[in-house]
């Protein structure tokens, strides 16, 4: 699952780690995408001009007005989430234009899954290059693995860039899979914007040798393992993506594993973190940039014995998911082993998707009576392991709690990194005499996912890049994530065939303690110094050691998986806002030597 925080600007003050990095946290600069005059746009990285309608865009040799990497968004269009879509989307609901070639015509037919374009007489168009495609049946077709021309676009797949917008025969793709359809446009939406702002600074910055870019395409799968799978079909098997960054649930890496094995093709998730998915058998294929949650489950069954009072009778309520059971499964074991006097109980709710408001209100209502009990019977604490959805859950234990007369004792929450980035509409949502009590037994547990120097270059670019709006720190994990992919294509030896394996071998140079350091956070004027110094470094060779947005990039080449310590969040008011709730860290669970998975918990100052 997935982590994303606004976050109250504040000193760790352990290890030099600090989080005043995402919303408000550049203040100083209030509408980054205004410019009359190219300077206005520095600090955004290499290429950003200022262009048309007074807005920065990413200029250079690429520079377009009309949609693209350089296209500025109509506020009158925007959406009303907190993030803003990609600035290009290719639909296939309009015919592309075709033209007439000297020995047949292409006819464009689209079925549910895929667009295939054939001649009159049924045949495929055969191909060589792209270019040959894009001039018979426009920019949204390419060259397909198989040597036809194919659509890039599909049901599931309907965001395509070329390198600057302008179709290449020199391009290698790379896929994303993410659920950017409500209800999950508001979270992940900017995982999908930071796929294309780390594409549009490579292309911008450096190039693969033989001077080839990257081409993007961007597939949504509505959190639907068939719609996940014809994503993956769309791009591995149609177009020839060697490597996808997602999907971003655990559920669906694990259904897409096999699929990914089969096909060679490399998956970098930035978010899914059940346990299971270490152990794949995927050829190495499967990589993801958030760690593991058996870190977690850890620190989870640590934290509830340390709340005071103490703890006597905790409810475990979990989702049922690969992310949920998994997690569940082992913060309850713990939990039993280290502390017997606790009595705990346990309580599965359904995974939301695909179920109606009715038929969920109906099956979170049960689950809540259930886990409530009767009078003299309440938890003291209420453990949630789950995403977004638990924030209805725990409206809903409040309204247990206050249809009894008199009030019984008020229960203590705490959540699992899925729920954490929720909180604050969580207290937002609450009626008004509910929102300073939330604030005060609420809390959660999730791992450090942002770097400061480098998540505050991120953020700025960030809000140039897409109208001002605000990263959420998980996009912190997409950017690596696709970054990662891209250079290491970069150190795949030229002349060999850039695949999902030849990647996953190259992963071996970017962790190179002995190599050259690379910070993502790396800007000299406008210029991306860390791409190139990077790509110059592998191309000739070298290694290097990735700091990413996230973090030290310090891959276990055996599992695919980085290992952080984590942080225990806290809800305070907003300064001067009382009723809004802003995240606030107030302790570490700081990891034993590796390998350990387990360590302690220190207050932070």
């Amino acid at each position: 699952m997935f982590t994303s925080y606004p976050l109250r600007p504040l000193s760790l003050g352990l290890a030099g780690l600090a989080t005043g990095l995402a919303f408000g946290a550049c203040t100083a600069i209030t509408n980054f995408a205004d410019c009359k005059v190219d300077e206005d746009c520095a600090g955004a990285g290499s290429g950003y001009v200022c262009g048309a309608g007074g807005k920065c865009v990413a200029g250079g040799d690429d520079t377009t007005t009309t949609g693209g990497p350089g296209a500025t968004i109509d506020p009158s269009t925007e959406p009303t989430t907190s993030t803003t879509t990609p600035t290009t989307t290719l639909s296939t609901e309009t015919d592309p234009a075709t033209t007439e070639t000297s020995t047949t015509e292409a006819i464009t037919s689209t079925t549910d899954e895929t667009e295939t374009t054939t001649t009159t007489t049924g045949e495929p168009v055969a191909c060589t290059a792209h270019s040959e495609c894009v001039a018979t049946l426009g920019d949204d077709h390419v060259c397909g693995k198989a040597g036809q021309c194919v659509s890039a676009l599909t049901t599931e797949c309907q965001t395509f860039h070329w390198p600057g917008d302008k179709p290449s025969d020199k391009v290698v793709f790379v896929g994303s899979i993410m659920a950017t359809s409500p209800p999950f446009d508001a979270l992940v939406l900017p995982l999908q914007n930071a796929v294309q702002l780390a594409v549009e600074d490579f292309n911008a910055n450096t190039d693969l040798p033989g001077g080839i870019k990257i081409a993007w395409i961007g597939c949504d799968d509505q959190g639907s393992a068939a719609k996940a799978t014809a994503a993956l079909t769309h791009l591995s098997e149609t177009i020839g993506a060697p490597a996808v960054v997602g999907p971003i649930f655990s559920e669906l890496v694990l259904a897409l594993a096999d699929q990914a094995k089969s096909s060679g093709t490399l998956m970098i998730s930035p978010t899914a973190s059940a346990k299971d998915i270490t152990d794949l058998e995927d050829d190495g294929l499967v990589w993801r940039t958030i760690p593991s949650d058996v870190y977690q489950a850890n620190a989870f069954a640590d934290r509830i014995p340390q709340l005071q009072p103490e703890p006597t009778k905790v409810a475990l309520l979990y989702k049922d998911d690969a992310y949920g059971n998994s997690l569940h499964m082992d913060a309850y074991a713990r939990l039993v082993a280290e502390n017997p006097g606790i009595e705990i109980t346990n309580h599965k709710y359904p995974n939301p998707v695909g179920l109606s408001e009715a038929e969920l209100l109906q099956m979170f209502g049960t689950v809540i009576a259930g886990a409530w009990g009767g009078p003299g019977e309440h938890p003291d604490t209420i453990g949630i392991i789950g995403t977004t959805e638990a924030t209805n859950i725990i409206l809903g234990f409040m309204n247990a709690w206050g249809a009894e007369n008199p009030d019984p004792p008020l229960p203590r929450f705490v959540v699992s990194h899925g729920v954490v980035a929720a909180l604050p509409d969580l207290i937002a949502s609450a009626p008004a005499p509910l929102k300073p009590v939330l604030m005060q037994i609420t809390e959660g547990v999730a791992p450090i996912i942002f770097d400061e120097a480098n998540f505050n270059n991120f953020n700025i670019r960030y809000k140039i890049r897409f109208n001002d709006q605000d990263p959420i720190t998980a996009a912190s994990l997409s950017y690596d994530g696709a970054m990662v992919v891209m250079l290491a294509m970069a150190g795949v030896p030229e002349g060999e065939t850039i695949d999902g394996k030849s990647i996953a071998a190259a992963i071996a140079k970017l962790v190179d303690k002995q190599g050259t350091v690379v910070s993502f956070g790396e800007v000299m004027g406008i210029s991306l110094t860390f791409i190139k110094k990077a790509r110059n470094a592998l191309v000739t060779g070298g290694t290097v050691d990735l700091k990413g947005v996230s973090g030290a990039l310090d891959f276990d080449l055996a599992s695919g998986e980085v290992r952080v310590n984590l942080l225990g969040w806290g809800i305070d008011p907003d300064m001067g806002m009382p009723d809004v709730g802003v995240l606030d860290p107030k302790r570490m669970y700081v990891l034993g030597p590796a390998p350990s998975d387990e360590g302690m918990w220190v207050d932070l100052p």
